[in-house]
């Protein structure tokens, strides 16, 4: 008989754990998104000396 009431334990404890993600994934679901950085870079960045540089670098062979 206890290892029936210890899976019904393992049981009860899952869904538990089922519920509770399930609830924070509606949470996160709803909260809005982060805004994303611009993909160009923007004037006077340090990019285009970082590209003169390695080009330097390289040889002509």
């Amino acid at each position: 008989m206890s290892v029936i009431k210890g899976f019904m334990w393992c049981l009860a404890v899952l869904f538990v754990q089922l519920g509770l993600l399930r609830y924070i994934d509606l949470r996160v679901a709803t909260m809005q998104r982060l805004q994303e950085p611009p993909l160009e870079p923007a004037e006077g960045s340090v990019a285009p000396q970082l590209e003169a540089q390695e080009k330097q670098g390289e040889l002509d062979a």
